[in-house]
């Protein structure tokens, strides 16, 4: 399925979505989370600290967001009992997702803006290209997900690529 898919289905599922956390998603599909892994130990401190501060809720466990990559929602796996270091080992499994990142994310932001361009957006084509422009220029790091995005939807979630999700 194109990125354009889950994309689509991420627009409807979160209508808070602004254009950086597009490029998050992007980001993430290409890359995985390889750029928070620097300190093994200081990432499973953080992980800790948010799954044992996360309110437990039912929902949706795996979202995907390409065809290998899913973000598992700490919530839910919370309320579902779901062994937190299973869910961190399977995060630093995945921390590379694949070795022609660059390619994959340039296509990946391609495709997204085609679906921008569609309409199906909380905001306007000329709001992503402005974005996109700054982005670019900033040397296209990973981002953090927009305020909007974490006040309305409250993320708390770990990549992980699909061949390593025993759930």
């Amino acid at each position: 399925m194109s990125i354009k898919n889950y994309l689509t289905e991420h627009i409807k599922k979160h209508p808070s979505l602004m254009p950086q956390d597009v490029v998050k998603l992007c980001y993430q599909a290409a890359f995985g989370a390889e750029h928070l892994l620097s300190d093994l130990s200081a990432a499973k401190r953080y992980f800790d600290l948010e799954f044992d501060g996360v309110e437990a809720v039912d929902g949706e466990l795996c979202e995907m967001i390409s065809d290998e990559v899913c973000r598992i929602n700490l919530a839910v796996a919370k309320a579902k009992g779901i062994d937190r270091d299973m869910i961190f080992n399977a995060f630093v499994s995945s921390a590379k997702i694949s070795q022609s990142g660059n390619d994959r994310f340039v296509g990946f932001l391609e495709e997204a803006e085609e679906v921008v361009r569609s309409g199906m957006c909380n905001f306007s084509l000329d709001e992503w290209r402005e974005f996109l422009e700054k982005y670019e220029d900033a040397g296209m790091p990973a981002v953090h997900h927009s305020q909007r995005y974490r006040d309305a939807e409250k993320p708390s979630y770990r990549i992980v690529n699909r061949k390593n999700l025993n759930i």
